[in-house]
């Protein structure tokens, strides 16, 4: 066994022998393992570029939804603060023309009650005065006729005269009247009597005017009303729908920030798995396929190291 002989063989023998078998069967199954590791970390990353987008897609679109519900909340809001508005201002002026009716109406009443009374008042000094000018009229003018038809008595001598003509007279003349005066008083009635034709046929004349005039006005006044009154109900039956659809649209904000919040949680989740990690994947397949690549460059040189 000391033999020299022996020992070259025996030294030959070891170094014979493959000394890295183990060694690189433990590099090749790391680089599987690696290459396993990447490619599971490469369905990871499709599975967390597919969720990101689709959580960061669903997100903008409920943001979207909700900003499109805020906006059509705050116009419908408006929309019904206007129609209120109208619908006061409407009611305003209903309450105007109902107001402007009666005191025109009041006034008109006793205008017409005024005109009225002045017409019968008018009416009955007109009567008095015509009654007051016919006996007048009549007793004087019979008076005046007897003073121009002379009246030839029988048994009278040739001038028409008779015995008592001949007595002597207490009185130098027959009673005439006063003539005279009577011509002023009846004048006077004449001018009184054409003052009340005057008035009666002005009064008369001013009050039909007047009655047409509130006649227009209140026809005019009436018509607006009822059209207010028209446009109120109208404007009260869209404030009904529009109501109805702001609860609608009420709802429509809630569903979109419920899902808006989910699809937050759900990035926030993926976040934690899919970008939350200090080394980016993108650093992380850089840094194995240089781990690989060293593994496979020592498996090359331990299997090739007899040369």
């Amino acid at each position: 066994l000391k033999s020299p002989i022996l020992a070259v063989t025996a030294l030959k023998v070891t170094l014979s022998e493959d000394h890295f078998v183990k060694v690189r069967a433990l590099i090749r199954d790391l680089i599987e393992r690696l290459n396993e590791q990447a490619k599971s970390e490469a369905t990871q990353k499709s599975f967390c570029d597919k969720e990101m987008k689709a959580a960061t897609d669903k997100r903008d679109k409920e943001q979207s939804n909700v900003e499109d519900n805020k906006a059509k909340i705050s116009a419908t809001e408006a929309n019904i603060q206007q129609l209120t508005q109208e619908i006061a201002d409407l009611s305003r002026g209903i309450a105007d023309n109902k107001k402007a009716l009666k005191e025109a109406t009041d006034l008109r009443q006793k205008e017409s009650a005024e005109n009225e009374k002045t017409v019968a008042e008018a009416s009955a000094g007109k009567e008095a005065v015509e009654r007051a000018m016919e006996v007048l009229k009549s007793f004087y003018e019979g008076q005046a006729l007897l003073q121009t038809a002379k009246y030839v008595p029988p048994n009278s001598d040739r001038e028409g005269q008779t015995v008592s003509d001949r007595a002597p007279e207490i009185f130098d003349s027959e009673y005439k009247g006063t003539q005279d005066a009577s011509k002023g008083i009846i004048g006077m009635l004449d001018v009184i009597l054409s003052d009340f034709e005057r008035t009666i046929t002005t009064v008369t004349a001013e009050e039909a005017e007047a009655q047409a005039a509130f006649d227009k006005f209140k026809t005019e006044n009436e018509k607006d009303t009822e059209t207010k009154e028209k446009s109120v109900e109208t404007k009260e039956a869209e404030i009904t729908v529009i109501e109805d659809d702001l609860v609608t649209l009420a709802d429509d904000l809630k569903m979109a920030e419920e899902l808006h919040e989910g699809a937050l949680k759900e990035l926030e989740k993926l976040h934690a798995t899919c970008v939350a990690p200090e080394e980016t994947h993108e650093e992380r397949v850089a840094k194995r396929k240089q781990e690989i690549e060293a593994l496979k460059e020592a498996h090359d040189i331990l299997e090739n190291w007899q040369g």
